[in-house]
């Protein structure tokens, strides 16, 4: 490599590398408020009466709370460690660096999990078997997503072993490496990850997604005599729509989950090769948007939830109707109540 190419490298590495951090940077500014006010009205959505007592949306319930978690937590310090230059708290505390990535890989495979276990749920409900849809009830419901999330925390409970604060041999600053510390465990992590948040939970949600879908289409062809029982035809209109949110779900985190999945293949198998500054920089930029855009069905959900169900905009409808007659309300009180007191001044 003669001696003009390597000012060149650094240069165009410096470059990718600032267009990764503003990557990061407007990503964030504009996921984290609105993925916030998404989540809360999730969550408002989910307990309703029309909604609360379904298996599906206690799942739907528990996965916007870890999503909101997500949001308010794991995006804000993925900016500051990752969007700025010199911000990353992770690097100069030890606990901090092991307690992030512990939370940070947890919550992630959380997210991505929930919808999993709503998957099977829907299978279970589509099921012509009495015994089989048994299974989909709201104390398995209760069980089943308290598991999941203990079950991620204790998956990842080698990070807190592991990670450490290693420094760039280059600038020789210290720095909390993302992936894990250099060596043998990055690539058992990245083969770890690959199988907890990547391929399993993918190939689960397609499998179950397609089951559920075979099962309706199943029951379509079935001749069955016309119900005149309300609560019987409430409950399977709420399912129908329960089933539309899920393939939405469903639909985004296999692609955002598959796409992940190839990227860490990438750095896995690439982790011991030799690699020029720029390349350094490409793979940091890969990472940075395929790492964000993981992030997509954890942090927008809501606006997934909108847009696949009617039932999910019409209790939006009735919260946003309930707001405004509220505020309506309370004008026509306080201009009442300045009317009579300007006629008892007069």
């Amino acid at each position: 490599m003669s001696s003009s190419t390597v000012p060149n490298l650094v240069l165009q590495a410096n470059s990718l590398n600032y267009a990764a951090m503003m990557f990061i940077r407007c990503y964030c500014y504009i996921v984290i408020p609105t993925g916030t006010i998404g989540h809360l009205l999730s969550v408002y959505v989910f307990t309703r009466p029309s909604l609360g007592s379904n298996s599906c949306s206690r799942y739907f319930l528990a996965a916007s709370i870890v999503g909101l978690a997500h949001t308010v937590y794991a995006l804000p310090m993925r900016m500051i460690q990752s969007a700025f230059v010199d911000t990353d708290p992770g690097a100069y505390s030890v606990i901090f660096c092991k307690i992030t990535w512990l939370c940070l890989n947890s919550l992630r495979g959380s997210g991505f999990w929930l919808i999993v276990a709503t998957s099977i749920d829907r299978y279970l409900c589509s099921s012509s078997s009495t015994n089989i849809r048994a299974w989909s009830n709201i104390r398995v419901a209760n069980r089943v997503i308290p598991l999941i999330i203990i079950l991620l925390f204790t998956a990842y409970v080698h990070v807190p072993v592991f990670f450490r604060i290693d420094t760039i041999p280059a600038t020789q600053k210290p720095i909390c490496y993302p992936p894990g510390p250099p060596g043998t465990y990055r690539i058992i992590l990245s083969y770890f990850n690959l199988v907890v948040l990547g391929l399993s939970p993918s190939l689960l949600m397609l499998i179950f997604g397609l089951l559920t879908l075979r099962n309706v289409e199943r029951s379509k062809q079935l001749i069955v005599a016309p119900t005149t029982s309300a609560p019987k035809a409430t409950h399977r209109k709420t399912n129908t729509h329960m089933i539309r949110m899920l393939i939405a779900q469903v639909f985004v985190y296999c692609l955002t989950g598959l796409t992940f999945s190839v990227a860490l293949i990438y750095t896995a198998i690439n982790a011991s090769r030799p690699k020029t500054i720029f390349e350094v920089a490409q793979e940091n930029m890969i990472n940075a948007t395929v790492g964000m855009m993981s992030t997509v069905g954890p942090c927008l959900s809501f606006y997934l939830f909108t847009l696949s169900s009617g039932l999910f905009r019409k209790e939006l409808k009735n919260l946003f109707s309930g707001i405004h007659n509220f505020v309506d309300h309370s004008l026509a009180v306080a201009n009442t109540t300045n009317t009579h007191r300007r006629k008892s001044e007069h």
